[in-house]
C-alpha cells in the first residue's frame, strides 16, 4: 500500500481497489456502485496523505450520494461545536 502511495501520481482505482483486497472484499464481483465507492476511497486516501481533509469529505460525501449544496452530517456536526 505504500508504494501505491508513494508513487508520483498514484492511480487512485489501484489505491482503491488495494483498500478493498484488504479489506476482505472481492470488487472483481461487487456491483458497480461498490466498486465507484471504493475507488473514490482510493482517492480519498490520496487526498488525506496530501493534507487536504476538505477535498477528502467532498470526494466522500458526492461518492455517497450527497451532492449539490447538502454537507455530510460529519462536516455539519464539526462546525456546530
Amino acid at each position: 500500500m505504500a508504494d501505491l502511495l508513494k508513487e508520483e501520481a498514484p492511480d487512485h482505482r489501484a489505491v482503491g481497489h488495494e483498500l478493498a483486497r484488504r479489506s476482505g472484499v472481492d470488487l472483481t464481483r461487487a456491483r458497480k456502485g461498490v466498486v465507484r465507492l471504493w475507488q473514490a476511497r482510493g482517492l480519498a486516501l490520496i487526498a488525506l496523505v496530501r493534507g487536504d481533509k476538505e477535498e477528502v469529505a467532498r470526494i466522500m460525501a458526492h461518492a455517497k450520494g450527497r451532492t449539490g449544496k447538502t454537507k455530510p452530517p460529519a462536516i455539519d456536526a464539526a462546525k456546530e461545536q
